[in-house]
């Protein structure tokens, strides 16, 4: 029986927890993988969630039907050009990275018009992997991604048949998908991405080496540094922040709102009033917490009824399907 390639460009958290999965499939697959660090592959490799590894990006993806890339935003947009040429007709490319606009767009203007491109977002479900802190492919597993949500966000343009793929890739991995808007998308992660990554930088710049900061870094201890924890992974989410400035912005003045009229309260010493405002907070956050653990997210997903369907039909089945639809539309198009 013929086996199907899958080629993971860049490895991760999410990727390498994709290829462990997919290792666990009865259909016929080859996974190959890339990474910018060849230690980080081969140590993939080694623990089975590759059958081969490449060297470079290019030759990882000849042949491959599947295409996932999981490199930083920062290098998806060179990546798109390294992988471009090598990318086989009919071949579908989807991607890991948060911040979706740029990305199709760099799929757009990058990508050959003879594949298809759908964006991806997998988010894990609390519910499953729980409160602790995961480390890259130290925590991959095939079940890290059991019952997370996929985020999908395809092109109106894009076949059918390549969506099908994306839903047997979630049902693989047993995630829920999750078809989304991408400004829709890119909007809802302002606010929980970008706008705390500014609340820690405006923290530190307000206290850190500020007037008084000499004997008020003694008084520091851990709310504060927890507060001010995600500053150590800023530099590397720098691009979504700048590319994602606009919804950023707009999130951004909600908050200043809400400064302002916590000031306001303050300056006005209205204690009833501060204290009702902090304990609607509060209990706006329990909510919340009640809910991640629950994993509630997964009823907006996508009905499960068409999962179903696309998870049962057998790997070769959707990736030929695929292959011979736009293979047509590919000869059509020389034809013209």
């Amino acid at each position: 029986m013929t086996s199907h390639r899958i080629a993971i460009i860049g490895i991760d958290l999410i990727s390498a927890s994709i290829a462990f999965a997919l290792q666990e499939r009865d259909e016929p697959l080859e996974i190959v993988g890339y990474d910018d660090d060849p230690a980080v592959a081969d140590l993939a490799k080694m623990r089975g969630a590759f059958d081969e590894v490449q060297r470079n990006p290019g030759p990882a993806c000849e042949g491959a039907e599947l295409v996932i890339v999981a490199q930083p935003l920062s290098q998806m947009e060179n990546v798109f050009a390294a992988i471009s040429p090598h990318l086989q007709d009919g071949a579908l490319v989807t991607d890991t990275t948060r911040l979706k606009a740029p990305v199709l767009g760099w799929a757009e203007n990058l990508l050959p018009e003879r594949v298809s491109f759908v964006g991806g977002h997998l988010i894990p479900n609390p519910a499953v992997v729980g409160t602790r802190v995961l480390r890259d492919l130290d925590d991959a597993s095939a079940d890290l991604l059991k019952e997370a949500l996929y985020c999908l966000v395809p092109s109106p343009s894009t076949p059918s048949d390549a969506v099908d793929v994306c839903l047997w890739l979630a049902h693989a991995v047993g995630a829920h998908p999750f078809f989304i808007d991408v400004k829709e998308h890119d909007g809802l992660l302002a606010g929980v991405e970008g706008l705390p990554d500014l609340l820690t930088i405006a923290l530190l710049r307000a206290t850190v080496d500020t007037p008084g900061w000499e004997e008020m870094r003694k008084f520091a201890g851990r709310r504060f540094a927890t507060a001010t924890e995600a500053a150590d992974d800023v530099p590397i989410r720098h691009p979504a922040l700048f590319l994602n400035r606009e919804n950023i912005v707009h999130r951004l003045d909600s908050l200043i709102e809400e400064l302002v009229q916590l000031r306001r309260v303050l300056a006005q010493g209205d204690e009833d009033a501060l204290s009702e405002t902090l304990a609607e907070a509060a209990e706006g956050r329990t909510r919340w917490m009640e809910e991640r653990k629950k994993g509630m997210w997964a009823e907006r997903a996508f009905e499960k009824r068409r999962m179903s369907e696309a998870g049962e039909r057998l790997g070769q089945m959707i990736f030929g399907n695929l292959m011979s639809r736009l293979r047509r539309s590919s000869g059509e198009q020389e034809e013209e």
